[in-house]
């Protein structure tokens, strides 16, 4: 018998955010669905900005999305496929509107063009983002209480930090750089000129920082989860994935160049199979 097809949700994240798509696969069948749909809102958020030819029109779609959340959560979405079938997971799990909400609100920061100050501004942002994602996928899986809120923080600034230095050589290619300002100017690199940047730029002031800090994170989420129940772990596996690339990046000295120059391969199904055996990210 051959698998069943693909959702519209879950190919747009097999494309465009693949670690989440995986550690959906280690979910129960149940819940599959309504996973996809979260991620794949989640993605439509943060294609915004790059998908965009001026604020005002992001500011638009953004508005768009605002809208939408009270609709699905009155089981009246507007005819968007992502929203129609997130609606379906709101209703069913009672997902926070204030949680969807936070990510729409924060997301809207990518539209100012203008570099975080410091380490602390881009933390705040995972937290918006990041974090409050993992709270609602813990929310689709049936997991609550204070220790998952506290886990969910950790783990999503974790898994923000660390794919923030994982996007460098791709942020200064493009011209638009979401990198603290304070470290870009101790490694003299000025982050709203990337494109002017040295071909391979020592990078390590800002990317030694960032990853001191995602390890801090990633091992406070790891205690932490040992709370939660079972069912948590599919939320968590991109915390597993991010503390593989963790490590790598270190081993590196933290030029996430040499990183994109051979990423993991076979071990990132290896990293997510034995966790989810584990029980534990």
């Amino acid at each position: 018998m051959s698998p069943a097809p693909l959702s519209d949700c879950a190919k747009y994240v097999r494309e465009h955010d693949n670690d989440r798509f995986l550690s959906v696969l280690f979910a129960p069948a149940d819940y599959r669905e309504d996973l996809f749909a979260l991620y794949a809102f989640n993605l439509e958020l943060s294609k915004i900005r790059e998908t965009v030819s001026e604020p005002l029109i992001g500011r638009m779609r953004l508005q768009f999305w605002r809208d939408a959340v009270p609709q699905m959560v009155d089981g009246a979405p507007p005819s968007h496929y992502v929203a129609e079938a997130l609606a379906g997971a709101v209703k069913m799990h009672g997902l926070s509107a204030a949680y969807l909400n936070e990510i729409i609100d924060t997301r809207e920061t990518d539209l100012d063009d203008i570099p975080p100050k410091d380490l602390d501004a881009v933390i705040g942002y995972a937290e918006g983002t990041s974090s409050s994602l993992i709270k609602l996928a813990f929310g689709i899986l049936g997991v609550d209480g204070p220790e998952s809120e506290v886990c969910a923080k950790d783990a999503g600034i974790a898994i923000a930090l660390i794919g923030l230095v994982r996007a460098i050589p791709y942020m200064s290619s493009t011209g638009r750089v979401t990198l603290p300002t304070n470290l870009c100017r101790d490694a003299g690199l000025d982050p709203e000129t990337p494109l002017q940047w040295p071909t391979n730029p020592d990078v390590s002031l800002i990317t030694q920082p960032m990853l001191a800090r995602a390890a801090q994170h990633l091992d406070a989420a790891r205690i932490t989860s040992k709370a939660l129940p079972r069912s948590a772990v599919p939320a968590l596996l991109p915390l597993s994935l991010a503390a593989l690339y963790l490590k790598r990046l270190q081993s590196l000295g933290g030029d996430p160049g040499l990183f994109a120059a051979r990423t993991p391969g076979v071990s990132r199904h290896v990293t997510m199979f034995w966790r989810s055996l584990v029980g534990r990210p």
